[in-house]
C-alpha cells in the first residue's frame, strides 16, 4: 500500500513539475513578445513624432472685416448650392435610369 502511494505522489509532483516548467517557457516567450511590441510601438511613436510638421513661425494674420463679412456671407451660400448640386445629380441618375433598358 504504502509502494502505491509513493508512486502516486511521485507521478504528482512530476506531473506539477511538468505544468510549472510548460507554464515558465509561455510566459518568458509572452515576455519577449511583449518588450518585442513595446519596442514597436516605440519606434512607430518616434517616427510619428518625427512626421508631424512643425507649426508655422507666424500665425495667420487675421482678415480684416470687409473679408471676413465676404467670407460669412459666401459660407452662408455654400448650403443652398450643394443642395441644388443634390438635386440636379439626382435628377440626372433618374433620367439615365429612365433611358435605360427596362426603365430601372
Amino acid at each position: 500500500m504504502r509502494n502505491k502511494s509513493t508512486h502516486f505522489i511521485l507521478i504528482v509532483i512530476v506531473a506539477l513539475a511538468a505544468f510549472f516548467a510548460t507554464r515558465q517557457r509561455t510566459l518568458n516567450a509572452l515576455r519577449a513578445d511583449n518588450d518585442s511590441l513595446g519596442k514597436q510601438v516605440a519606434l512607430e511613436e518616434s517616427a510619428r513624432g518625427a512626421a508631424v510638421p512643425e507649426p508655422p513661425a507666424e500665425p495667420t494674420p487675421r482678415l480684416n472685416d470687409a473679408d471676413e463679412n465676404e467670407l460669412l456671407q459666401l459660407r452662408s451660400q455654400i448650403m443652398p448650392l450643394r443642395e441644388q448640386l443634390r438635386d440636379t445629380s439626382n435628377r440626372v441618375v433618374v433620367l439615365q435610369k429612365s433611358r435605360l433598358p427596362g426603365g430601372r
